[in-house]
């Protein structure tokens, strides 16, 4: 849902006008409570990969934070994933990023194979700060 949805409905039940600041930010105070805020869910990633490593066999992940424990990187391949490349797939991996915008700015990266009829083949995923080698 979004605000101007909220916008809408209001003017139509109840006659009222709101701004779309009060409405957006009412928006994420809910989505807060129902779901938890992004930095708990940072501090959840850790655990996540634990829990993904243990239940995907040959699963990879790899999480790096600064010496202040703040989220730099994050890399994540299912093991489903890489036995599928290595028994099916040309050896051929595409790497590309795309900029995230919004509060947490960054890259999100991944790894891609071809199928043989033309359609991609996921293999791993990354977030990092920039497009640059550290990342």
């Amino acid at each position: 849902m979004n605000p101007k949805d909220i916008i809408a409905d209001m003017k139509a039940m109840y006659g009222i006008q709101i701004m779309y600041s009060k409405t957006h930010q009412a928006l994420d105070y809910a989505l807060s409570l129902t779901y938890g805020t992004h930095e708990e869910s940072f501090l959840l990633l850790s655990s996540f990969g634990y829990v993904l490593e243990q239940q995907n066999l040959e699963t990879i992940n790899d999480l790096q934070c600064d010496k202040n424990d703040k989220f730099l990187y994050f890399f994540m391949s299912l093991g489903a994933s890489l036995r599928g490349f290595q028994r099916c797939m040309c050896p051929v991996i595409a790497i590309d990023g795309t900029l995230l915008k919004g509060r947490f700015r960054g890259t999100m990266f991944f790894a891609t194979a071809q199928y043989g009829n033309e359609q991609v083949y996921p293999i791993a995923f990354g977030y990092g700060d920039l497009k640059n080698n550290l990342s």
